[in-house]
């Protein structure tokens, strides 16, 4: 009887507690068998092998722990190099970093040159966290958020600098077809858009530093989803600071593909600081990764309100405060108050002029 007694209650504990399953996981070989059966995950020091992902698809209200170095072994490709899925999900930096070893793919040439991996996609849902999350060395963009919704980013550092002048579409956070997504008191070093959304709605960006890149950005109107327009609703920037960058706040509907709308965004309490070209840019005739001849309203922008946006450009010999460039009806319903960035050496341009703003 005591033997019979010994044995369920053996098999009673292997039944709770999956078999081969590691909560700490150690090498990339641990990864299946941890995402698969715990609901407590530590990730440790190891690297990926070379044109791998590492993929964790979590259980539901999972908690991860990222406490060692993720490195990634060198490969021409797109990536990503991490995904990370589920519901009610934590994810906690815990001392740990991801770095993407972009030293390995940097080379000045973008997209023409060397083939590079995106570093992170998160596709999570339903009350995700991702707390104090650490990135270095993105070899292009550094986190892509498609595909999620109800997801809060908070504390995030990421650190591109070390790129220079060689690194380039080093997007800080970039996102598309989600909604419901907050990012709080992060840091963006790079040299691109610190900020860049392409598709969604319901977002929130609180408390963000952003340095060397392209700014806060709305980039609308690159790529249909399903033969859908693009469509962007319901954004906010709140007390953030750009700083050494292209642009301070970036709005661009691309001319050359695609149909959508931008509406209801507001950018308030932003501080500038060394901005080189535009403190604020609105164009609609982006194509081919730049101005384009005539701007179009395919993509109307509606209820752009900005409060409070002062701060200082470079002084460089083609900064300007202010530009806008709308197409034909493609822009209405704008106000603007609290506006003030000096030292620019051009006049603002304006073919539109916002309520409240004098351009």
């Amino acid at each position: 009887m005591y033997r019979l007694s010994l044995l369920l209650s053996a098999v009673i504990a292997a039944s709770a507690s999956p078999l081969n399953a590691s909560c700490t996981v150690s090498s990339y070989s641990d990864v299946s068998s941890a995402t698969s059966g715990c609901s407590t995950i530590t990730l440790e020091s190891f690297t990926v092998p070379a044109g791998k992902t590492l993929t964790l698809k979590l259980k539901t209200s999972a908690t991860v722990n990222l406490v060692g170095r993720i490195n990634f072994a060198y490969h021409e490709w797109n990536g990503p190099l991490v995904e990370v899925s589920g519901s009610k999900v934590t994810f906690n930096g815990a001392g740990g970093y991801f770095d993407g070893e972009g030293a390995n793919y940097w080379e000045g040439h973008g997209d023409t040159g060397k083939t590079k991996p995106k570093l992170l996609r998160i596709k999570t849902k339903s009350g995700s966290n991702f707390n104090d999350v650490n990135i270095i060395n993105c070899p292009r963009q550094c986190v892509s958020i498609n595909s999620a919704s109800d997801t809060t980013l908070t504390g995030w550092n990421i650190d591109v600098s070390a790129a220079g002048s060689l690194g380039s579409n080093t997007d800080g956070f970039d996102i598309s077809s989600s909604h419901g997504i907050t990012i709080r008191n992060a840091v963006v070093k790079n040299q691109d858009d610190c900020v860049a959304i392409n598709q969604g709605s319901n977002f929130l960006f609180e408390g963000l530093y952003c340095s060397g890149g392209h700014g806060l950005s709305l980039s609308v109107g690159q790529s249909s989803e399903n033969g859908n327009p693009n469509t962007v609703q319901n954004v906010t920037f709140s007390d953030c600071t750009v700083e050494n960058s292209r642009n301070g706040i970036h709005v661009k509907t691309h001319k050359d593909a695609g149909t959508g709308s931008i509406s209801d965004v507001t950018y308030k309490n932003i501080k500038l600081s060394g901005i080189t070209n535009y403190g604020i840019n609105v164009q609609e005739n982006y194509a081919n990764g730049g101005d384009s001849g005539d701007p179009v309203g395919n993509i109307p922008i509606t209820n752009l309100n900005l409060q409070s946006v002062t701060g200082s450009m470079s002084g460089d010999s083609n900064s300007m405060a202010v530009y806008i460039l709308c197409g034909n009806g493609g822009c209405s319903n704008w106000a603007w108050s609290g506006i003030s960035i000096y030292n620019a050496k051009l006049s603002n341009s304006c073919n539109f002029t916002p309520s409240g703003f004098y351009c």
